[in-house]
């Protein structure tokens, strides 16, 4: 009995001097739009994210409960970090069933809080909190001749829909943009003889499924 109360004591002093694992650190680096699924509707996201584990053993994250937060989603995070210091990318699919209100708040200057969040030693655990806005950039006007063309800068294709308004009259136009390309405007009711006037599109920008916004380009 007495043998057995001595290794419970060197057990105990063993778990003692054994290093504790200490919580990794994470940087969030920035986001991008990855793309648009358009069947269904699906918002494609990356976030960079520099983790650094002061461990000399790798760790999982599932250890901590780390999950990333974005707005209205969370995603658990189930990675293994090697010591040191990796980047990640974590990938997201926002779809406008369960996350209309964040990809739409992602779309627009004031944008989503993006959170990677966790627990230690039962005591909730921030990595980092902070904001990400992405908005559409503007479209450019191209003419050429009697032809009226619009680049889209952007990851996504975009639909737009509305006027040309040149010398007076107002015509009805409408064109599928597509992911960082450009693509000719297609007007009802075009004369020859209005190519030469200045003028202005007047447009609805639609992101399918997700977000709408009006705008106004001048010729």
């Amino acid at each position: 009995m007495k043998r057995f109360g001595l290794l419970l004591a060197f057990l105990a002093l063993l778990a003692a001097c054994a290093p504790r694992t200490l919580a990794p650190e994470a940087r969030f680096l920035g986001g991008e739009i990855r793309g648009l699924e358009l069947s269904p509707p699906a918002l494609l996201l990356g976030l960079r994210v520099a983790f650094q584990n002061p461990n000399p053993v790798p760790i999982p994250l599932s250890a901590f409960g780390a999950r990333l937060r974005v707005g209205e989603v969370v995603l658990p995070l189930d990675l293994t970090l090697p010591p040191g210091e990796k980047e990640e990318v974590l990938l997201l699919r926002l779809t406008p069933k369960e996350a209309l209100a964040t990809a739409r708040a992602l779309l627009s200057p004031e944008g989503a809080e993006v959170a990677l969040e966790g627990q230690t030693l039962g005591q909730p655990l921030t990595f980092f909190r902070t904001r990400l806005s992405l908005p559409l950039e503007p479209l450019r006007v191209r003419r050429s001749g009697v032809n009226l063309f619009l680049e889209n800068p952007n990851p996504i294709p975009l639909r737009a829909e509305g006027s040309l308004v040149l010398l007076g009259q107002r015509l009805s136009v409408r064109v599928d943009l597509p992911a960082r390309g450009e693509a000719r405007v297609q007007v009802v009711g075009f004369r020859p003889g209005l190519e030469r006037g200045s003028g202005r599109l007047e447009l609805r920008l639609e992101v399918p499924g997700f977000f709408a916004q009006e705008v106004v380009l001048p010729l």
